[in-house]
């Protein structure tokens, strides 16, 4: 059966379309009631809402500071100094971040540094590092060095009569790009090592896919500071003075929506009719653990829970001592010469076969297929748009990220509580000090229930 049609040139009298549903869309920053951002207390951005509509998925959170030296005089660094922030350092600074509203909790992330970079190594193109990543201080390693300079000044030649860097430089086999930008960025200020970052909703917390407009509730943020951020946040070389990170100013800017009187009259009568509006999304639950030393075998049970939410991802990133100096880099990630791993979803086997990794031979493309799969498959991006921003070697050496799909799930496994137990095989002992992060994407479903007044937050 052939269906005639008629080509879009032709369609001459097709009407215009225009959308004034929207009468005004503003941004309104909200502050904490503390201001004591460097004493360890937690910092809580309330929103009461009251009658209007905002749109937090379109949200961001600002943190002012200052990157400076942790001494009495608290002195600002020489522009030669080999210090900066880490990539992602912002999320560094909390131990954990949540999301609630009328005090029901969204979303809460432990560990948000490792766990906002991992799915940021997964999630951005391969131009958002050297393009408008930098406003929310991110700009990946290219190596794992504090080191800024591209080139090394030759060295003298003896015999010859040639000074020390009179001939052409070398390329420094150190440089790291990414740390070299953000270094730059925070150099260039006055006083040196001021800053200014906007970290988007959406790197935060996954209730960010719900992009719809929410009336009349209270919105909570929580941020609680991370002890050790100092250590965390910042990487130097073994030359340049400890540093800190200062802040000076946090606040979260939401999109405030004013609609037209036809259509807020229908959005309304949703709530004088008592009907509940469905919220779903894809919720980020995080955990770490300590890996036992010298094991060859790690056995790791994640915590689940039941009911609706059911886990469609699994990420899992290991790192080797990169928390107790700044000459470490947290941002980053390491292989531990891993061999084979799996999840287990109520004994079934994500992957059903066993991967056969060895990263001395270059055998690990089906970890990196995984990795780079989880783009498209996710966010529906093909790799022919935006391709991702870690090649081959830099995942072996920075982003060796372990990505388990387990999308396509036996009904018996749908049906409830999920035990998730993950197994992993190294070459070699893991090394002391050593620490696991896992994410573990899932449907989340929860809805709006309007009592003909007012909403409240309940379980489907």
């Amino acid at each position: 059966m052939t269906e005639q049609v008629i080509n879009e040139y032709l369609e001459i009298l097709e009407s215009v379309k225009e959308d004034n549903s929207i009468e005004s869309y503003q941004f309104r920053e909200h502050t904490p009631q503390l201001q004591n951002f460097n004493n360890g207390d937690e910092i809580i951005i309330d929103v009461n809402t009251d009658n209007s509509y905002i749109l937090p998925s379109e949200s961001f959170l600002r943190i002012d500071g200052q990157l400076r030296k942790n001494n009495a005089n608290h002195g600002v660094y020489d522009v030669n100094d080999e210090i900066s922030l880490i990539n992602n350092a912002m999320m560094y600074l909390f131990n954990q971040i949540s999301y609630s509203i009328e005090g029901r909790e969204m979303e809460r992330i432990l560990c948000p540094g490792q766990i906002s970079s991992m799915l940021g190594y997964l999630k951005y193109p391969d131009d958002f590092s050297t393009s408008s990543a930098l406003e929310s201080c991110w700009s990946k390693d290219t190596t794992n060095h504090a080191s800024s300079s591209e080139f090394e000044a030759s060295v003298v030649v003896p015999n010859t009569g040639v000074a020390a860097g009179a001939l052409t430089p070398r390329k420094n086999a150190h440089y790291n790009q990414g740390f070299h930008i953000r270094k730059s960025f925070l150099m260039s200020a006055n006083p040196r090592g001021s800053f200014q970052f906007l970290i988007p909703f959406s790197h935060m917390f996954g209730f960010a896919e719900y992009k719809k407009i929410i009336w009349g509730m209270k919105h909570s943020l929580k941020l609680t500071p991370n002890s050790n951020r100092n250590l965390l946040a910042i990487h130097k070389n073994a030359v340049a003075d400890a540093g800190e990170v200062w802040i000076e100013r946090v606040s979260w800017s939401i999109p405030y929506i004013k609609v037209e009187p036809v259509t807020k009259a229908r959005l309304m009568e949703i709530v004088e009719k008592k009907i509940n509006i469905p919220v779903s999304f894809c919720a980020r639950t995080a955990e770490s653990i300590s890996v036992p030393a010298n094991c060859t075998q790690f056995n790791w049970r994640l915590s689940t829970t039941g009911g609706v939410e059911k886990p469609r991802w699994i990420i899992i990133g290991f790192q080797t001592a990169r928390n107790t100096t700044q000459e470490q880099n947290p941002a980053v990630f390491d292989h531990l010469s891993l061999t084979n791993a799996y999840v287990e979803l109520n004994s079934e086997r994500y992957p059903a076969f066993d991967l056969n990794i060895n990263f001395n031979t270059n055998r690990y493309l089906k970890l990196y297929k995984s990795f780079n799969d989880f783009k498209q498959e996710y966010y529906g991006i093909s790799s022919l748009v935006g391709g991702t921003q870690v090649n081959l070697p830099a995942f072996k050496s920075l982003f060796p990220i372990i990505v388990f799909d387990v999308r396509q799930q036996d009904e018996k496994i749908k049906s409830g509580v999920v035990d998730m137990q993950l197994t992993f095989f190294f070459e070699v002992g893991v090394p002391a000090n050593t620490m696991a992060y896992s994410c573990v994407i899932s449907d989340r479903v929860f809805k709006f229930a309007p009592d003909g007044k007012s909403i409240s937050v309940k379980s489907m």
